[in-house]
């Protein structure tokens, strides 16, 4: 009788904890990039403060998009669930920065933002798992 094994992942950085870690720090540079972008546009126009937030929201979600794509994509299996993990922990970090920049609780997250973030992540998941495999040149 033959006993079978599974194969364990063999280093670190085929995990699924590192694949999630590379995503987030992929979605919080688009975020960083998309702000910054749109700081450059504002200082050339006299926009008024629901421009800003709206702003603000895009580049949240562009960022979070842009996290569970990458998760989904690498691991190429339950996209919804990787978005999902990408897009809480993606909040928490935002939550924590805006606890530290604000200094109250009123302000650093809302319910809004966790659902913005959390829909537009899980979005980029299920599109991750989707795409096309890129077959290698012979």
């Amino acid at each position: 009788m033959k006993i079978k094994c599974r194969r364990l992942r063999s280093s670190f950085w085929e995990s699924r904890c590192c694949c999630t870690l590379i995503a987030i720090a992929a979605g919080l540079l688009v975020t960083l990039i998309c702000l910054s972008g749109f700081s450059v546009l504002m200082t050339s126009l006299d926009a008024p403060d629901s421009l800003v937030s709206c702003m603000a929201a895009i580049a949240l979600c562009a960022g979070s998009f842009t996290a569970g794509f990458i998760s989904a994509k690498h691991r190429r299996r339950h996209g919804l669930l990787a978005g999902l993990g990408c897009g809480i922990i993606i909040y928490f970090i935002v939550f924590f920065f805006g606890l530290l920049l604000l200094q109250s609780l009123s302000g650093a997250g809302t319910i809004m933002k966790l659902i913005l973030i959390i829909l537009c992540s899980c979005m980029g998941g299920v599109c991750g798992v989707n795409t096309r495999i890129r077959k290698p040149p012979r």
